[in-house]
Order: C-alpha cells, then sequence, then structure tokens
C-alpha cells in the first residue's frame, strides 16, 4: 500500500512541517487542501489495486491517477517554495 510506505508517510511529514511555517494563512490553508488532495489520490490508488487484485483485472485508470497524484506533488511543490521566499 503506498499510503503505508515509508516514503509517502515522510513526504507527508515533511510537507505538514513546511506548511507550519507559512506565515499567510490563505497560503496554509490551500497548501493544507493540496496536502489533502494529494493523501485522497494516493488512498484511492491503493483502493484501486486491492479492488484490481480481488477481481483479478488489469488497472485502466492507474496512469491518470499516477499523473494526478504527482499534478498534486507539482502543485504542493511549487506553493511551499512560493511561501518560503515571502
Amino acid at each position: 500500500m503506498l499510503q503505508q510506505a515509508d516514503r509517502f508517510q515522510n513526504d507527508v511529514k515533511k510537507y505538514n512541517e513546511a506548511i507550519e511555517k507559512i506565515v499567510h494563512e490563505q497560503e496554509k490553508l490551500e497548501a493544507k487542501r493540496l496536502l489533502n488532495d494529494l493523501i485522497h489520490e494516493v488512498k484511492n490508488m491503493d483502493n484501486m489495486y486491492v479492488d484490481m487484485v480481488y477481481a483479478k483485472q488489469l488497472p485502466t485508470m492507474g496512469n491518470e491517477m499516477r499523473d494526478k497524484i504527482g499534478s498534486i506533488r507539482k502543485k504542493l511543490d511549487n506553493k511551499l517554495k512560493l511561501a518560503q521566499t515571502q
């Protein structure tokens, strides 16, 4: 499961620590929303793979979900970089 992987848990911890350092409340809220979106999408991907295993089917949405997760990560990273320069 991706959501339980050490790498993902470390990323979530790193993001939370960076978010707490954001001074502007609106920026902080947007970063928290992006982090929650990321966690939600990773959980969805985990659920899709569990369903796939039980149904013995190939994932049809796996690439789309990975792209969405990557997009959210990129937005969150950009938001945190921007917040650090302010």
